[in-house]
């Protein structure tokens, strides 16, 4: 992740803004859950996760709620939303690094990310990565907002004095393809006036 989306997430972790970033993503969340439970029976036995992007951890918090999560690690590349939560959780791990940098040494069952991976300077790589990372039947599920077809999300880059990948749903489901997944079942959620929701991609390792 580059240096300039680094900055503006620690300052956001500074100013508490990351309470709002958790209300806001929530139901895109709460569809995302939905979804692994409704197309898998991974919460009904014991399973690991990673949160790529995790932020503050709420979502590693949510994920823990469940008894046979049996291990929930975070990684982000900003060191004050590392520091919070690891002051609100001591169960989960949380790991401060580059993502785009990142090779798990274990795999996991589910691998989660929501509003990260259009940060990071090599798509293919992380996606690789991922797909390594992941037992036989584990999933990926990913939730972002900028991509070519939400239209509000264009301007984000000089908004925010952030580094964006701008690509379209299609380019996106090539993505995960063209780095070994198979199936990737895309959605859309939270439609409405002026905003096209939240892209949410879905993909189980065969």
């Amino acid at each position: 992740m580059k240096i300039d989306n680094i900055n503006t997430f620690n300052q956001w972790a500074i100013k508490g803004k990351d309470k709002g970033m958790e209300i806001g993503h929530a139901p895109a969340v709460n569809e995302m859950f939905h979804i692994i439970s409704s197309k898998s029976s991974l919460f009904t036995s014991s399973f690991d996760v990673v949160d790529i992007g995790c932020g503050n951890g709420w979502v590693i918090r949510k994920f823990l709620n469940n008894n046979n999560c049996n291990y929930a690690l975070g990684i982000d590349g900003a060191p004050e939303m590392i520091n919070i939560a690891c002051k609100n959780d001591s169960l989960g791990e949380y790991i401060n690094l580059d993502i785009d940098d990142w090779k798990s040494k274990k795999n996991f069952d589910i691998i989660f990310s929501m509003e990260t991976f259009y940060y990071l300077k090599d798509l293919n790589k992380i996606i690789s990565n991922c797909y390594n990372s992941l037992n036989k039947n584990g999933i990926i599920i990913i939730g972002i907002d900028h991509y070519q077809e939400n239209k509000p999300s264009l301007s984000w880059d000089k908004d925010f004095n952030l580094s964006l990948n701008t690509l379209s749903i299609g380019d996106w489901i090539d993505s995960f393809k063209n780095n070994g997944f198979k199936n990737i079942q895309s959605s859309i959620h939270g439609t409405k006036e002026n905003w096209n929701g939240t892209l949410i991609l879905f993909a189980i390792k065969n």
